[in-house]
């Protein structure tokens, strides 16, 4: 996935385009929404090892909005 600012990152399992669109768009969805949790899990667990603005700074934006 790339945002309108050029934030990427890639899903945990790949969606293959199969299928009924609906089905599929739906699928797409649940992934994006799957591996945002898993990388703000990640985020949370490493906050507290790092320096702050270094942890920002290597994060999605909204991934630092949540775990801050």
């Amino acid at each position: 996935m790339t945002s309108d600012e050029s934030e990427k990152y890639q899903f945990e399992a790949p969606v293959k385009p199969e299928g009924k669109i609906e089905d599929w768009l739906c699928r797409v969805d649940d992934e994006m929404k799957k591996t945002l949790q898993i990388i703000a899990k990640r985020a949370i667990f490493n906050y507290a090892k790092e320096e702050r603005i270094e942890w920002i700074k290597q994060q999605l934006g909204m991934i630092a909005l949540v775990g801050t």
